[in-house]
């Protein structure tokens, strides 16, 4: 009897237990069409970010350029602004000179005025 019991336990397990191509088909079809779009829609964003890096390394690189432009302006303007400090203090030691100059020449002119 217990053979007689397994026997159709088997036949039974069998007849029911095992899946058909057609229906693991069915069910395995509607999943594998989701991983395809999941996959296209991986290569469409890994395509974007290739983009977006390439953009990203050129505006890297304008910016450098830029950078370097600008410390070159200033190095310029810092040396324009030394060199205008110094006419300044030369201007103003000319003035005085001619101050000088003009007050002496003035001083003549009134002791010649007077004689």
């Amino acid at each position: 009897m217990k053979k007689f019991l397994l026997a159709a336990g088997i036949f039974i397990f069998t007849i029911t237990g095992c899946a058909t191509k057609e229906y693991v088909k069915e069910e395995i079809d509607p999943l594998n069409q989701r991983l395809e779009k999941i996959e296209k829609q991986l290569e469409r964003l890994n395509n974007e970010l290739s983009l977006t890096n390439k953009s990203i390394n050129n505006i890297n690189s304008k910016l450098d350029a830029t950078n370097a432009i600008a410390n070159e302006a200033l190095k310029n303007s810092q040396e324009a602004v030394k060199e205008s400090k110094a006419a300044a203090i030369k201007a103003e030691n000319a003035a005085s000179k001619a101050q000088a100059a003009a007050e002496a020449a003035k001083k003549a002119f009134e002791l010649q005025q007077k004689k």
